[in-house]
C-alpha cells in the first residue's frame, strides 16, 4: 500500500492507455481515473502521437498485448526508445512466455497484469506504477535507455508468479471436464435376457468406458499435481520478491521445514527421518532450495512401486568438493521422473540433482548437491 502523501502525488500524474478495444478504455478509465489523469488511444499509432506531442507530462504507458496491425510488446520497446524514463505496463487475456519474456528483455515492461482485470488489483498497480516512475530515472542506463538488472529480475519473478496463476484455469477445465467423463462412465448392470451377441457388444462398451474412466482418473491426478507445481512456483516467486536473508540460510532449517509440508498420511509421517548433525549452510535463495526439497519428496513419494516407501532418510553431508543432501528410500524404482521446473532452479544455482539405486540393497539414493562454490 502507497501512504497518503504518495496518493496525492499520483492523483497529478498521467497514465496512457492504448487498448483497441473501446469497453476496455471505459472500464480502465473509470477505474483508474480515481488516481490518476488518464489518456486512451485505440492504437499503437494514435499512442505514439500522444507520446509526441505531451510525452513529458505521461508518467506511465499502458498497452494491451494483441491489437491489430502491432503487439503491445512492440508498441512498448518503441515506447522505451524514445520516453525511457516511462513506466511500461503490459496486460493480456494471454499469456505467452515468449512474448512475456520479450516484454521484459525488450521492452523492459515494469509490470505483466492479466486480463480479466481484478479491478482492486489493476489500481494497486496503477498506483504503484506511478510512485515507481520518480526512481526509473536513477535506474535507467544513460546511453541506450536499459533497465537496471534489479528491475529485470524484478519482472522475470512476477512473469513466475503471473504463469502459475495463469495456470489455474486451464487446470481448472481440465478436472471438470475429467470429472464430468468419470461421471458419464459409470457402470450398469446388463438388462435381463441379453443375447450372446448383445452381451459382447456390452462388455466391448464396457471395457471402453472403463478404458475412458481410467484415463480420467490420470488427468484428474496430473491436474492436483500439476496445482500443486503452480502453488509452489507462486509462493517461490512471492518469496523472492522479498528481501535476501543477511546470513545464508541453514540447510537443516530449509529442510525440517520441507518435511513439514510433504503431505503424507498420518501413520506415514514416522517413516521420514532427518539426519542433520552435518547441517550447512548455502547461498542460493531459501525459498529455491524448498521448493527443490518439497518436489523431490513428493515424487519419490509419488512414484514409489509401493505407493509410499516404507523408508525414507533424509541425511546432510558435508563434503570436501561440496554438500549434499542425500534421500534414500527403502524401494528400489526405475528412476524417478522429476519436473524440468525442479532442476532447472536447482541448475540455476550451480546445484544438480543425482539418482542412484541399488537393486541388492533394495534401495534408492537422491542427492541434492550443491557446488562448494555457493557454501558459505
Amino acid at each position: 500500500m502507497i501512504s497518503t502523501s504518495e496518493q496525492t502525488a499520483v492523483a497529478r500524474r498521467t497514465i496512457l492507455f492504448v487498448d483497441d478495444e473501446p469497453l476496455s478504455q471505459k472500464y480502465f478509465k473509470a477505474s483508474v481515473g480515481r488516481y490518476a489523469n488518464v489518456l486512451t488511444a485505440s492504437n499503437p499509432d494514435a499512442a505514439l502521437k500522444m507520446l509526441a506531442d505531451s510525452g513529458d507530462t505521461i508518467s506511465v504507458v499502458v498497452s494491451d498485448e494483441r491489437m491489430p496491425h502491432d503487439s503491445g510488446v512492440s508498441f512498448l520497446t518503441n515506447v522505451r526508445k524514445s520516453w525511457p524514463s516511462t513506466v511500461r505496463i503490459l496486460t493480456s487475456a494471454y499469456a505467452d512466455i515468449e512474448n512475456l519474456q520479450q516484454a521484459i528483455n525488450g521492452a523492459a515492461i515494469y509490470r505483466f497484469v492479466p486480463k480479466p482485470w481484478d479491478f482492486d488489483e489493476l489500481c494497486s498497480a496503477m498506483q504503484e506504477a506511478l510512485v515507481a516512475e520518480r526512481v526509473v530515472e536513477k535506474i535507467a542506463a544513460p546511453s541506450d535507455g536499459r533497465l537496471g538488472s534489479g528491475n529485470a529480475e524484478s519482472a522475470n519473478i512476477e512473469l513466475l508468479a503471473v504463469l502459475a496463476r495463469e495456470l489455474a484455469t486451464p487446470l481448472g477445465s481440465l478436472d471438470k471436464e475429467a470429472f464430468q467423463l468419470s461421471i458419464l462412465t459409470g457402470t450398469r448392470g446388463f438388462a435381463p435376457h441379453q443375447t450372446s451377441s448383445s452381451q459382447i457388444g456390452n462388455w466391448s462398451s464396457q471395457l471402453r468406458l472403463g478404458q475412458i474412466a481410467a484415463s480420467a482418473a490420470q488427468v484428474q491426478r496430473d491436474v492436483q499435481h500439476c496445482r500443486s507445481l503452480a502453488g509452489s512456483i507462486a509462493e517461490l516467486a512471492a518469496g523472492l520478491c522479498g528481501s535476501e536473508a543477511v546470513q545464508p540460510p541453514s540447510m537443516a532449517e530449509t529442510a525440517s521445514e520441507a518435511l513439514e509440508q510433504i503431505e503424507v498420511r498420518r501413520t506415514d509421517r514416522k517413516i521420514i527421518t532427518l539426519d542433520a548433525r552435518q547441517d550447512f549452510r548455502y547461498r542460493a535463495p531459501k525459498k529455491i532450495i524448498s521448493f527443490v526439497l518439497v518436489n523431490v519428496l513428493r515424487t519419490l513419494l509419488r512414484q514409489s512401486p509401493s505407493g509410499s516407501p516404507t523408508e525414507v532418510a533424509v541425511v546432510l553431508a558435508a563434503e570436501i568438493d561440496g554438500n549434499e543432501v542425500r534421500i534414500t528410500t527403502s524401494d528400489d524404482s526405475a528412476n524417478p521422473e522429476f519436473s524440468r521446473a525442479v532442476r532447472c532452479a536447482l541448475w540455476a544455482f550451480g546445484g544438480e540433482l543425482d539418482h542412484t539405486s541399488d537393486r541388492n540393497s533394495g534401495k534408492a539414493t537422491t542427492i541434492v548437491r550443491l557446488p562448494k562454490s555457493q557454501l558459505v
